[in-house]
């Protein structure tokens, strides 16, 4: 064979075709052993002792992506109940911070309260009760739109759970009940604020 003709069998290595087809196929055999799972890349020659290798692998390469499924799936659990957690405590703080707020202005509701049923003669205090009942309306809607609830009272069957009586019931079988409201009490998302200051008596004595 020419010079030539040997150049234009030989791979751009510079070495000869046939030693570079055996390279090739000895470096794919190689990338493959490589890629083979331990146990795989020397399989006896017994069919029946190589298949029941493969199997076994077959069963651990199964068993491992298992573990690491179920692995995957409680890290999404444990992320999704840290999610809830956070979101459950932002609405604690959030509620407490709007109990604290709502709290500290029950002094002023209460001072409204007892403005508002003062008798008032001049027409210049009628003004002025009608501005203080106009700015209470708006203080007290604000509130309610925020979750706070008055407590109904007077004419109420009495709860010791939201009045809070100044004076003992009048011994008598008829049922407790709430005669007058002396002040107010409220609730705030259906949880008690402050409970309400109330006189009792007996629904016999009522009537």
């Amino acid at each position: 064979m020419t010079d030539d003709l040997r150049r234009d069998v030989d791979d751009p290595t510079g070495r000869p075709a046939a030693e570079a087809a055996e390279g090739s196929a000895a470096e794919a055999t190689l990338e493959a052993d490589a890629s083979l799972p331990a146990g795989l890349d020397q399989l006896p020659e017994d069919p029946v002792e190589a298949l029941g290798i493969v199997l076994e692998t077959l069963r651990q390469t199964e068993e491992r992506a298992n573990q690491a499924h179920q692995s995957h799936l409680r890290a999404l659990a444990d992320l999704d109940n840290y999610r809830k957690r956070m979101r459950r405590e932002q609405a604690t703080v959030a509620s407490q911070a709007a109990a604290r707020t709502v709290s500290s202005l029950l002094a002023v509701l209460d001072s409204f309260d007892a403005a508002l049923v003062l008798d008032t003669g001049s027409e210049k205090d009628q003004s002025v009760l009608s501005g203080m009942r106009a700015t209470y309306d708006l203080l007290l809607g604000t509130l309610q739109s925020q979750g706070l609830e008055i407590i109904p009272a007077a004419g109420d069957v009495f709860s010791p759970d939201l009045h809070q009586p100044i004076n003992a019931p009048p011994p008598g079988d008829g049922e407790v009940i709430v005669s007058n409201e002396v002040r107010r009490g409220y609730r705030l998302e259906g949880r008690l604020l402050r409970p309400a200051l109330v006189e009792v008596t007996r629904e016999n004595e009522a009537e």
